[in-house]
């Protein structure tokens, strides 16, 4: 498994040459240039047809930045599946194994509140993911709001290690449905505005048993 885990970090250092061609990532999330990538998403799909300038939200310059991201799994209501998080050269590593016994089902990482991520996100028409996967498809959560308690989900499915070129998926803000604390849709009108956003979480869950691993450098929002 570390073999592996070392692999996929590195494969997801050639994604951040491969989505930053034009500008340099920083810690503080200054501006950088996304390349040109196809969406990947459950319910939608379209292609971004030119670079696109936008601002790092997310990302994992040191160890201290993956301790503030906390696991939540299934075990809260009695199921097995379990995860842990870690750092690896630049990037949050999440493993671990899925399993439905027991009513389970969802493994998941929670990164902590941030209301400045809503303003850097302002005025975003996307979200561009810097991962390197499995082959699963992970879920995005956003909780906006004052409170928080209003929860967007969009999922993705990153590129595999391996593949001869890596690129960022990139989710438009559209492509975000509301929904309940147990991730069920919700009956609203609204959409999601991006400088909302103050905390962001990865989910796997939909019957995708077995182990599981996904190294995420960084998420940026952009125009």
């Amino acid at each position: 498994m570390r073999v592996a885990r070392i692999a996929l970090v590195s494969a997801v250092s050639v994604v951040m040459v491969t989505s930053c061609a034009s500008g340099s990532p920083t810690v503080d999330g200054s501006a950088t240039t996304v390349e040109p990538t196809t969406t990947s998403s459950s319910s939608t799909s379209s292609s971004i047809v030119a670079p696109i300038t936008g601002d790092i939200i997310v990302s994992f310059p040191d160890p201290a930045s993956v301790a503030a991201w906390n696991n939540v799994d299934d075990s809260v209501m009695g199921g097995v599946s379990a995860s842990t998080t870690e750092w690896s050269d630049g990037a949050l590593v999440f493993s671990g194994r899925l399993s439905t016994d027991n009513n389970g089902g969802f493994a998941s990482i929670l990164g902590p509140v941030d209301r400045t991520i809503g303003e850097r996100s302002a005025g975003a028409t996307s979200l561009a993911i810097n991962a390197v996967g499995d082959g699963r498809t992970y879920l995005l959560q956003l909780r906006a709001g004052t409170s928080g308690n209003d929860r967007w989900i969009s999922r993705f499915t990153p590129q595999l290690l391996g593949d001869e070129l890596l690129s960022p998926v990139v989710l438009p803000i559209s492509s975000f449905e509301p929904v309940d604390r147990f991730l069920r849709p919700t009956n609203t009108s609204q959409t999601l505005d991006p400088a909302t956003i103050i905390q962001i979480g990865v989910y796997v869950l939909d019957g995708q048993v077995g182990e599981f691993q996904l190294a995420l450098r960084s998420i940026s929002a952009v125009r």
